[in-house]
């Protein structure tokens, strides 16, 4: 009896030793190619014009960050009050903290042309597709590098968004039905 209890509790030793915890991208490492596509620092502030580079312009910041559950946010917006509350792991992919949960919002892990899902409630799910190494270029600006994140949501007709990142830089366009926001200058930390 004592054998088969030594041999059962060796057996489930074996087996909880054996499982691995997940480590987030399948065959990926943490890289010096994502991380610093969106640079979350505190003070980071980044000015937009909305297609006319002589209109006035728009900040959106990093104001502060916190920890919640031994994780660190950030809140990023135009103003506090409706700043996206956003965390990113180790491996430089950014979430957007939603009802109380990380929704995986850039996934820069996938590979050029791939897709993943961006669920933010049970009405809107995205489909976002990821184009990588491109050069954008604006308003004698030049942008190399850039991963440019396509969300469509096919339910709804005027629900798709483009969000382009260059390195080093952060989010250099939005396109969005209503508008496109350009990148005209940047004070990163």
């Amino acid at each position: 009896m004592k054998r088969v209890i030594i041999v059962l509790v060796s057996f489930a030793f074996l087996l909880a030793c054996g499982k691995d915890e997940p480590t987030g991208p399948e065959e990926k490492t943490p890289s010096e190619d994502s991380s610093f596509f969106f640079p979350l620092k505190t003070g980071n502030i980044w000015y937009y014009y909305e297609n006319d580079p002589s209109s006035g312009t728009r900040s959106e910041r990093v104001w502060e960050s916190f920890a919640l559950n031994d994780t660190v946010y950030f809140l990023y917006g135009n103003k506090p009050s409706f700043a996206d509350t956003l965390y990113q792991d180790q491996w430089g992919r950014i979430y957007k903290r939603f009802g109380g949960v990380n929704l995986l919002w850039l996934d820069f892990s996938v590979e050029n042309s791939g897709t993943y899902q961006y669920t933010k409630s049970a009405t809107l799910d995205y489909q976002v597709t990821v184009t990588r190494q491109q050069t954008i270029e604006y308003e004698s600006q030049k942008f190399e590098g850039c991963i440019i994140f396509e969300f469509d949501a096919p339910e709804i007709k005027t629900e798709e968004e483009t969000i382009i990142l260059a390195p080093d830089i952060g989010i250099i366009q939005y396109i969005r039905s209503n508008g496109t926001f350009y990148l005209k200058s940047w004070d990163l930390k």
